[in-house]
């Protein structure tokens, strides 16, 4: 690695910047019990990413019905069998 960059050297890119307002992250606040978020802190350390990356994508997967609870899934599992 350099000790330093020439920055005025770069350019930019011609055209508009491309950017999905849909996309972008929005701040919000949540209160989280303790041990549920100590939890999350743990599993997305395993992971090796960080707990707010590990949040989203939970959130992202259960909207998506990706993931559904235990209970949901013993219940679709009855009414299959019936």
């Amino acid at each position: 690695m350099k000790k330093e960059y020439d920055l005025k050297k770069l350019k930019r890119r011609p055209g508009k910047v491309k950017s999905n307002a849909d996309a972008a992250k929005v701040p919000i606040s949540i209160r989280l019990d303790g041990g549920v978020l100590s939890t999350l802190k743990t599993e997305a350390e395993r992971l090796g990413i960080p707990y707010q990356t590990l949040i989203g994508s939970l959130l992202h997967r259960y909207s998506n019905g990706e993931l559904v609870d235990k209970k949901t899934a013993a219940d679709l599992a009855l009414l299959k069998s019936a």
